[in-house]
């Protein structure tokens, strides 16, 4: 029964990664992995009830810990993104080192005795199962899963106190995401049950934040409309990502100004890059900001690319309807 159970929530979780595809017209890179990270957990999770050995056992519990050692660190980077809050760009690549350890460390099992003192393979109902005594390590295990738990807080937190998000409500939104998994983890470790609810409680996480990107992309593309209404259109440029011809607003100094002190994110920019922001925002063509500037367009368009990859935007009018959020918040 737990095998056909195991099976229907990895088919699920396949499925949500085709409904992200659909959803997210963005291609956002964290989203992505979180939802291939969580498939590759509950693929873990579905091997292991069908293992007949304890070796097939072991490696089938390193891929279901694979999905659950990085998946934290994926929601994480997504609520991040979500809020809109800057980070240091060393930080992820700092998380993934920390996590490949941690990984390495749970991988140890049945080779090293500590993670698992003892690990042993029981087949219950037609399920297999690993049946461990824990080691040292596995203490550290608790106390890396609280440390993402108390990052994604300490980020909800803080997007509602600068109010780099959308508005309080999706803060709040994200905030019940991340307690409901600390009490499904919390309820799991204590009861144990036999089954891994985390593994629905991943699926429902994904559901909630696909929601909310959603919702997120929505906002953006209604309050770029109305902007639209109450600033001077300009005529027809080109999307640095795509090359099509696009209209967008042009922003007025006035709002710039009041953008600049409000978008936090704004600090991760050189000085060059926010003279560079401001003519953007004013529409400015690639050649006219060149000259402005007394630069080369190539040089401009160094600058643009390294002002869309730091804010995480991928054309002009997509950092528009950004700003218009801000502003309006």
């Amino acid at each position: 029964m737990l095998t056909v159970l195991y099976g229907i929530v990895f088919a699920v979780s396949v499925l949500m990664i085709g409904v992200y595809f659909l959803v997210d017209k963005r291609h956002n890179a964290w989203l992505l992995h979180l939802f291939v990270c969580v498939c590759i957990c509950d693929l873990g999770y579905f091997l292991l009830s069908l293992s007949r050995s304890l070796q097939f056992a072991l490696w089938a519990n390193r891929i279901a810990y694979f999905g659950n050692v990085f998946l934290p660190f994926y929601i994480l980077m997504m609520i991040i993104n979500l809020a809109c809050v800057p980070y240091p760009k060393i930080l992820p690549r700092i998380l993934v080192a920390v996590n490949s350890l941690m990984w390495l460390a749970v991988a140890s099992g049945g080779i090293l005795p500590v993670y698992y003192k003892n690990v042993s393979f029981e087949i219950v109902n037609g399920t297999g199962m690993l049946i461990k005594e824990y080691g040292v390590l596995h203490g550290f295990y608790k106390i890396f899963l609280f440390a993402y738990f108390a990052a994604m807080i300490a980020v909800v937190v803080y997007a509602v106190v600068k109010k780099t998000v959308v508005c309080v409500k999706h803060c709040i939104f994200l905030g019940i995401v991340v307690i409901g998994n600390i009490a499904i983890w919390l309820i799991e470790n204590g009861i144990h049950a036999g089954f891994e609810f985390m593994s629905v409680s991943y699926i429902v996480t994904e559901v909630l934040i696909l929601f909310l990107f959603a919702i997120s992309q929505d906002y953006e593309n209604v309050n770029a409309t109305r902007l639209q209404q109450e600033t001077t259109l300009s005529e027809p440029v080109a999307c640095n990502v795509c090359e099509t011809q696009v209209k967008v607003c042009c922003l007025q100094e006035s709002q710039i100004d009041e953008l600049l002190e409000k978008w936090t994110n704004l600090q991760l920019l050189s000085q060059r890059e926010t003279e560079v922001l401001r003519l953007l925002l004013r529409n400015k063509r690639r050649k006219e900001i060149a000259d402005e500037l007394f630069v080369s367009e190539n040089t401009i368009k160094k600058h643009t690319s390294g002002i869309f990859k730091k804010l995480n935007m991928k054309s002009r009018a997509e950092l528009i309807a950004a700003a218009i959020r801000i502003l309006e918040n």
